[in-house]
């Protein structure tokens, strides 16, 4: 008898043990060298590649490096679809590469995407990586109790107030009624208990008119910064509260900005530590109205401008369902100040506020602009449609928001394709239509991108889209960016340039190595660096030949965090950011 009661507890025990546990997701890290030298002579160029943690799905992609005055502002391709700013751009893409975990090459032949030969000279590379072997729902990152509606956005909160990337980022949505929720990732998403929300109290007459992620600030953690409508009276408003855990937040009713030239959507407010930007539009306005607007932290008006690339009158007037589509503001993926704006009708485009905002040299903030006519979330494409080629028109695909990683692929949901989502690259030069594993690729879905060097990078998917499913299950990725250097005869030439190259691994767990090249003989010193600026640790302050050297930093008597490593010799000097968990 005892020994069924201990094998029925046991049976009772197992499901627990099985399905309630922290969250802890198996990373993609992708290591590639930071530098690559190439001699562009047509040869075919080697780039080793390492994958840990799950197989990946890879892109190779070749940039201009600090090419973009010379570039200056175009707008090229079929039907003027892709707009760049004086930023660098594509040369190349490659095809993907389905890599298993492991050491591995990544070829290219020195071509660009027209099969033109790639002029000599210094490139930035990027490669872009996803796990297309484990399906997203298979790995639960947030409790089902987080409804992720077909209008909900998420937002990432990655830093803490110093900077350092926190060891447990989290996500926050807004439902319709101007709840918060806020959910720690690492925490185990069956046990509800761990939600947090804060209920800002939207009065009787206004209301979010899609409703819009909103976090504790940037700049102030116990502060909220949102924008709600009032329909009736036509007003939009720019609203400040402090965060109350599970509770009413308390609203600075002395605090705000408000406007009322149109009122139908309202978007943000997104906040980096230096201005409040967001924005509005009346889709169903026959006037153009999109307008952008920057806040200080005191309330107080910066700038506005419209921005005429989401106002589409000629299509308009050949029969668009809409005349404007937006934007609706969404991420700074990595505290730089470069944002990313999105709208339902698939137009995608990355801004600076602050490059803008500082020297007015430019006629708005975009840096790129993705619209119709790339072929990658094109609207209206199919040569049978009655008005052919329309952004603002009610065909497939159907996407609600644009994600942009650390290194700016932006990753746009998107459903009537049989597809999971678009991928484009770091100028919004359009790759193309991908799903996840296991997916039947019919349902937009809202995905954030956490990757900071916490554990928990990767890409958070929602579940699937009604009124009664939600949550977010996850998906491994990561991406690199690295310097493609031009050396005449590599094979035989001595060094030719100091390259300091990113620590590997990083994060660093706790031991990673750092890689440097010189070019000629000489005193070399090697230090670590907190984020305050006070040096922690030296690696080396040694003599060292001309070529290729390593140095390891243990990092397991420091905390968790982010680092700063410096490799000096001579007249030469270079710091590179690292991150260490443990």
């Amino acid at each position: 008898m005892k020994r069924l009661i201990i094998t029925f507890m046991l049976l009772v025990l197992i499901p627990s043990l099985v399905f309630s546990a922290p969250f802890a997701p198996s990373r993609l890290q992708l290591t590639l060298p930071s530098v690559q030298q190439y001699n562009f002579d047509g040869s075919l160029l080697e780039i080793p590649v390492t994958v840990t943690g799950t197989p990946a799905r890879i892109w190779f992609f070749v940039f201009t490096k600090d090419k973009g005055e010379e570039i200056g502002e175009v707008q090229n391709g079929y039907l003027g679809w892709h707009y760049v700013n004086r930023i660098d751009t594509c040369m190349f893409t490659s095809a993907p590469n389905d890599l298993q975990v492991g050491q591995s090459t990544i070829n290219w032949d020195g071509k660009d995407d027209d099969g033109g030969t790639v002029p000599p000279g210094d490139y930035t590379y990027y490669a872009f990586a996803y796990d297309y072997t484990t399906p997203p729902e298979s790995q639960v990152a947030v409790p089902h109790d987080i409804r992720f509606q077909k209008e909900d956005s998420i937002l990432v909160k990655e830093l803490g107030e110093d900077g350092a990337v926190l060891d447990n980022p989290y996500l926050t949505t807004i439902d319709g009624v101007g709840i918060v929720h806020k959910w720690i990732l690492g925490g185990d998403p069956t046990d509800t208990g761990l939600l947090e929300t804060c209920d800002l109290q939207i009065p009787e007459n206004f209301r979010y008119q899609i409703p819009r992620p909103t976090s504790p600030s940037y700049y102030d953690p116990s502060l909220i910064y949102f924008c709600e409508s009032n329909k009736d009276d036509l007003i939009i408003s720019l609203r400040r509260a402090t965060w109350v855990p599970n509770d009413l937040a308390t609203r600075d009713t002395e605090w705000g900005f408000q406007s009322n030239e149109c009122f139908r959507n309202v978007t943000g407010p997104f906040d980096d530590g230096n201005y409040l930007y967001w924005g509005k539009s009346d889709v169903y306005s026959t006037e153009p109205c999109t307008n952008s607007y920057v806040s200080d932290y005191d309330g107080g008006f910066v700038a506005q401008f419209q921005n005429d690339f989401w106002i589409k009158p000629e299509e308009f007037a050949r029969g668009a369902t809409q005349l404007q589509g937006g934007p609706r503001w969404n991420t700074s993926p990595d505290g730089s100040g470069i944002i990313v704006q999105s709208t339902y009708f698939v137009l995608n485009a990355l801004g600076n506020p602050l490059r803008y905002l500082d020297s007015y040299a430019y006629p708005d903030f975009t840096n790129c602009f993705n619209q119709n006519g790339d072929y990658v979330l094109d609207r209206a494409y199919y040569p049978e449609h009655p008005t052919p080629w329309l952004n603002f028109s009610e065909s497939a695909p159907y996407t609600r928001e644009c994600y942009a990683d650390h290194n700016f692929f932006a990753v746009a949901p998107c459903s009537g394709l049989s597809t999971s989502f678009a991928l484009l690259a770091p100028d919004y030069t359009g790759v193309g239509y991908f799903n996840y594993a296991g997916e039947p690729g019919t349902t937009s879905r809202a995905t954030a991108i956490v990757q900071n060097g916490s554990a928990y990078d990767g890409m958070y998917v929602a579940g699937l889209i009604d009124s009664e499913v939600g949550g977010l299950g996850y998906c491994a990725h990561d991406s690199f960016k690295g310097l493609l250097q031009y050396v005449v005869g590599v094979a035989d030439a001595a060094p030719s340039a100091f390259a300091v190259e990113q620590n590997s691994p990083n994060p660093a767990n706790p031991a990673t190595t750092i890689s440097f090249t010189l070019p000629e003989a000489g005193s070399v010193t090697v230090d670590v660096f907190n984020v305050a600026g006070q040096k922690v640790d030296t690696l080396a302050n040694d003599f060292m030949e001309s070529g290729r050297h390593s140095v390891v930093w243990d990092g397991s008597k420091f905390s968790t965090g982010v680092y700063f490593y410096t490799v000096t010799s001579g007249d030469f000097s270079r710091t590179m950011k690292m991150t260490l968990l443990k």
